[in-house]
């Protein structure tokens, strides 16, 4: 994950410091919040969440989650718990995420948080 991270900083894709702060992003999931992200699923939405940062600060709008999939993470028994997760993650970084960008980082988390769960 480090590595992938990484190059996408080298390759101008990435800030360094979401870079930096996405490295500490994934550190507080497994740590903190017990969801463990070195994984394919976990490299992936670590990935999203960072293009998701350099988008939001470039004031790109992407299209919204499809909205069935975010009434059923919104009707979840873990969505009070992934919100408080969702904005400690988004704490550190000085960017004003999109809204639509916030619906697919809920759905990454959420799909993180199942497999933990299970």
């Amino acid at each position: 994950m480090e590595e992938r991270l990484t190059l996408l900083c080298e390759a101008g894709v990435i800030d360094k410091d979401i870079c930096d702060g996405m490295l500490t992003v994934a550190a507080q999931l497994e740590s903190v919040w017990a969801i463990p992200v070195r994984n394919e699923q976990g490299e992936m939405a670590i990935t999203h969440m960072a293009s998701a940062l350099m988008r939001s600060r470039h004031g790109e709008i992407i299209s919204p989650l499809d909205e069935e999939l975010m009434e059923e993470i919104r009707s979840s028994e873990a969505y009070d718990q992934l919100l408080i997760i969702h904005q400690a993650l988004l704490d550190p970084f000085e960017v004003v995420l999109h809204p639509h960008e916030e619906g697919y980082l809920l759905a990454n988390l959420y799909s993180l948080w199942m497999v933990a769960k299970a």
